[in-house]
């Protein structure tokens, strides 16, 4: 039965199976560098933004769909807020136990300004 909200509007209830699994749970970090310009007291006077990444963390019960992924391998991610650039997967543990569910952890990370 799917979940019944009562209340504040616009929740978001669950998570969005991904391609090859359920997913149980899930993370998003978005990181930036950044460079600070310090006069002769200093002080900060300047500061610039770049190389803008977000970071990926979900766990899925699968199917053997990620047994053939491997790390540095292009994913697309229906969780994700963002999805411009390209996501590479920076690792992959399966998990597989005599009394449970095969299971995937992966991290990967987005790199918006890479086609």
């Amino acid at each position: 039965m799917a979940a019944v909200t009562i209340g504040t509007s616009n929740l978001t209830f669950g998570i969005t199976a991904e391609t090859g699994g359920l997913v149980q749970s899930f993370s998003e970090v978005r990181n930036i560098e950044k460079q600070e310009v310090r006069n002769n007291q200093g002080e900060i006077t300047g500061v610039a933004f770049y190389n803008p990444t977000t970071a990926y963390s979900f766990s899925l019960t699968t199917t053997t769909a990620f047994a053939a992924t491997s790390a540095g391998g292009a994913i697309s991610i229906a969780n994700a807020t963002t999805s411009t650039g390209s996501t590479r997967i920076d690792s992959l543990t399966i998990n597989k136990s005599n009394d449970g569910f095969v299971t995937v952890d992966i991290s990967a990370t987005g790199y918006p300004n890479v086609t």
